[in-house]
């Protein structure tokens, strides 16, 4: 690069000027991608954050409810599920952070030097040609001085072989810019879908247990429940809240969460980690929706034997 030696080689400034036309280039697309990816990882957290204001909802829906207890069960279950949804998709937005975003950004620092080296490689070239027109001038007006003649070739020959050693660094280094370009950016796209498909692949996952838990909500016997407190309304006092007073804490301490489902956090987990906490609560959410069904439904069962018995006995 940066030579000459035949016809058909591109001259010092149409190098040069290709050089620059790239470095422009790659800063201007890249530049775009930064702003495209960064407004994507923006709206997905602030999706994000709505999830978790929808689960706020639901977990207090059904903390008050005291007479539907199937749904109120439902609800729960839901506001789980939902809540562990949100957990994934905060590791997606913490690692498009990471791994898309945070690349793209070093971009504009690296096209900056890029430019600086080839500004200074063509500040080399000028000196070149300078010593060069010193010592034309020298053979025209006195071509029998032969010190001042030596004096200049010496000159041009010190900043011909400088020259030559900056055209080989920017040569070598405009190569490795972009290969390095290519392979980043093939690498921060790859890890851009891969992190798409995680967690996509986790919601659906999760999306599917909350379809089955929003089945399991059982109308019939709500509306049942619901006739048998409105015959006797004073009941409704002694039930309901009490199976909901539980805090998530108290959930968490019940049961250690599972391995597959920590092993699954560890996965998706940010390299920055930090929502610690919020990561570590997501495999005890989704361990401890099925216990709470079986202490739902069993004291449900309880209570709807006692209703019949008190049915019995007045009659």
């Amino acid at each position: 690069m940066f030579r000459a030696d035949n016809p058909h080689s591109l001259s010092y400034e149409q190098q040069s000027k290709f050089i620059q036309d790239r470095i422009t280039n790659v800063e201007k697309n890249f530049g775009e991608l930064c702003v495209a990816f960064g407004d994507y990882t923006r709206k997905t957290a602030r999706l994000r954050d709505m999830g978790d204001e929808l689960t706020k909802v639901l977990k207090d829906y059904a903390n008050n409810e005291i007479v539907n207890k199937s749904l109120s069960t439902g609800l729960e279950n839901l506001s789980i599920t939902l809540t562990a949804i949100e957990e994934y998709r905060n590791c997606e937005v913490q690692r498009l952070e990471a791994k898309v975003v945070g690349e793209l950004c070093q971009y504009e620092a690296i096209c900056k030097h890029a430019r600086e080296e080839l500004k200074h490689t063509m500040n080399v070239r000028e000196k070149e040609l300078a010593r060069k027109k010193v010592l034309d001038k020298a053979k025209e007006r006195q071509p029998f001085n032969r010190q001042q003649v030596t004096y200049a070739e010496s000159e041009l020959l010190k900043a011909s072989a400088e020259m030559s050693r900056t055209a080989k660094g920017l040569s070598e280094q405009t190569e490795f810019f972009e290969r390095r370009k290519l392979q980043q950016l093939k690498t921060l796209l790859s890890d851009f879908v891969m992190i798409e498909m995680t967690f996509h692949s986790k919601a659906v996952e999760l999306l599917t247990v909350a379809y089955q838990q929003i089945n399991d909500i059982n109308d019939k016997a709500d509306l049942e429940n619901f006739r048998r407190k409105l015959r006797s309304p004073e009941k409704q006092v002694n039930t309901g809240i009490s199976a909901r007073s539980s805090s998530l804490a108290s959930l968490m301490n019940q049961q250690s969460p599972s391995k597959e489902n920590t092993m699954s956090l560890r996965r998706m987990k940010s390299p920055e980690k930090n929502n610690l906490g919020r990561s570590n609560s997501l495999a005890a959410l989704l361990n401890h929706s099925s216990s709470k069904d079986e202490e739902d439904t069993s004291a449900s069962e309880e209570s709807d034997e006692n209703d019949s018995t008190e049915d019995t006995e007045s009659r």
